[in-house]
């Protein structure tokens, strides 16, 4: 996601490049997220501790069929784990933490070549 920027002169600027995690709720019943990141090889997190603004606030309850909630990264922050630690952008997972503890992957890793 590149989000555009409505300038005064009535054009348009391109700002930062960002991966958006998704969370949707195709459950019974609602479930609180109480912490979000992307997975790394050996079991170890990146997470985020000054998300961007626009990114869903924590904690975040999901009603059954409800609107997801949107977290937020920095793509920037996933190139530089690329670069400086070599971790393969297929090993890279979003996930999710609920309240009870339970931690769900994301059905997806990180869409980078």
């Amino acid at each position: 996601m590149v989000p555009a920027y409505d300038l005064p002169d009535g054009s348009r600027t391109l700002g930062d490049h960002f991966v958006e995690v998704e969370a949707a709720n195709t459950g019974g019943r609602p479930a609180t997220i109480t912490g979000w990141g992307v997975r790394l090889p050996g079991d170890r997190r990146m997470v985020l501790t000054r998300p961007v603004n626009w990114s869903t606030s924590l904690l975040h309850q999901l009603a059954p069929g409800g609107p997801p909630a949107r977290f937020v990264v920095p793509a920037d922050e996933l190139r530089r784990l690329h670069r400086t630690a070599g971790i393969p952008y297929q090993e890279l997972c979003p996930y999710i933490t609920l309240a009870d503890g339970t931690e769900l992957l994301g059905n997806q890793s990180v869409p980078f070549a």
